[in-house]
């Protein structure tokens, strides 16, 4: 499924992104099977449940990548809440960055997969940018995912390394909002 150039990128809401489920789970086992992910079945096989509470939090929107007939990628995720959820995940990305850095206004990336046959054509890139547009953000990754390069390459910040609820290793990539240009007053 290499990059066609008829592919557009859209923004959908949690509904929509619901009717991509069957869509979503395939691309989650082709991005997360192999190293350095390396997710067991049952893991891959629970994303299903995952997904449902993901489509659940309030104001999930995602950036799709698709051709009209396949997905080739996605990133989704929500506005973080003022407060810092009081639950094992966020208490252990704080091991790692200051809390202050993961709330409001900031948006989180719970999920960017592309395609494998879509990368290395920019589409990371693509999808990253019409997600997150000119908000702050942060996301969750292995150190040694391939997308760091990518995180790298377009200015985000690089956490040091802590463990996840399971005792696998990651690491926070932080993304400063940008600033909006002036509105032409004339």
């Amino acid at each position: 499924m290499p990059y066609h150039p008829r592919m557009r990128i859209d923004t959908v809401n949690a509904e929509q992104l619901g009717d991509l489920r069957s869509a979503l789970h395939e691309l989650y086992r082709l991005c997360f099977a192999d190293p350095p992910w390396n997710e067991s079945r049952t893991r891959l096989d629970n994303f299903a449940n995952i997904l449902t509470k993901h489509l659940a939090q309030p104001d999930l929107s995602a950036s799709v990548a698709w051709d009209g007939r396949a997905l080739h990628g996605v990133a989704y995720g929500w506005p973080m809440p003022p407060e810092l959820p009081e639950d094992a995940f966020h208490m252990m990305v704080t091991q790692a960055v200051p809390a202050e850095r993961l709330v409001a206004p900031a948006l989180t990336v719970t999920e960017l997969m592309v395609h494998p046959a879509s990368r290395g054509q920019g589409l990371g890139r693509r999808l990253l940018d019409h997600y997150v547009g000119q908000h702050e953000a942060w996301l969750v990754t292995h150190p040694a995912a391939p997308a760091c390069s990518l995180y790298d390459s377009m200015g985000w910040t690089r956490s040091d390394e802590f463990r996840n609820p399971y005792g696998d290793r990651r690491v926070v990539y932080l993304r400063a909002g940008q600033e909006q240009p002036p509105a032409d007053t004339q």
